[in-house]
């Protein structure tokens, strides 16, 4: 004996409102198999076959009517085949892309609990260190363009004394830059402040144990203060409530 289904049982089966297979039914994208005398309308597992189509064709965002002639044309097959593939193609790369979102997320998600976990100083500490890393670059870069304007007045004093056979003009650009680069390095030096590697100590040297010092563009090889240790002290900038 064959399945059938009232109009009610059909809609619960396939998720769908009685009105909404009332609608099917006068649009005649689906018409019941068998219609009583007194009107009862008995959906087959044929008729419930076809409504999951329709229903697929739906999703796929077509109209009723483009849905009706599609499946009434003489390559009704081919054209459902082709708009299942296509919808196929579509759902894979959702899916991929769903995915690397998926990761993105759990790796931020991952990310704000790791940081969770750190304590509210280690965080300030982190954005302390990103200031003085801006404020130490900031120094360097007005030192360099002190140095630089210093160059140009020397390079003119040179050019113009070659010129002019006056010599004194250039001695008296040397003495200047003497001064100036003193003055420069006088000022990168209170601007400035160096970690003990040892102890972690913040100090700042004497000028001229600092100026005669060994060094590189991120250290210098200093005593400390404080445990005595002669190594290289990693340069900072100057924050007075750490300067020992």
């Amino acid at each position: 004996m064959s399945t059938t289904y009232t109009t009610g049982e059909l809609a619960r089966l396939a998720g769908v409102s009685v009105r909404t297979l009332q609608y099917y039914d006068q649009k005649n994208v689906l018409k019941p198999t068998v219609v009583s005398d007194g009107g009862r309308r008995i959906y087959t597992a044929n008729d419930y076959e076809q409504l999951k189509l329709v229903l697929l064709l739906k999703s796929l965002g077509l109209k009723l009517a483009a849905i009706q002639e599609i499946r009434t044309s003489d390559n009704a097959q081919e054209v459902l085949s082709l708009l299942l593939a296509e919808q196929a193609k579509r759902l894979t790369h959702d899916r991929d892309e769903a995915t690397i979102q998926l990761k993105t997320v759990m790796t931020v998600q991952k990310s704000l609990t790791d940081t969770a976990n750190v304590s509210l100083k280690s965080i300030q500490d982190m954005d302390q260190l990103m200031n003085n890393h801006q404020s130490l670059k900031q120094i360097r870069l007005k030192l360099v363009a002190g140095g630089l304007a210093m160059d140009a007045i020397e390079v003119a004093g040179l050019v113009y004394s070659w010129q002019s056979g006056n010599w004194w003009v250039f001695g008296g650009t040397m003495v200047l830059a003497v001064v100036v680069a003193t003055v420069l390095m006088r000022w990168y030096m209170r601007s400035v402040a160096y970690v003990c590697s040892h102890c972690q100590t913040t100090f700042q040297p004497r000028f001229w144990a600092a100026f005669w010092a060994g060094h590189n563009p991120r250290a210098r090889k200093l005593v400390c203060p404080h445990c005595g240790r002669k190594s290289y002290c990693v340069e900072v900038f100057a924050n007075p409530t750490e300067v020992k």
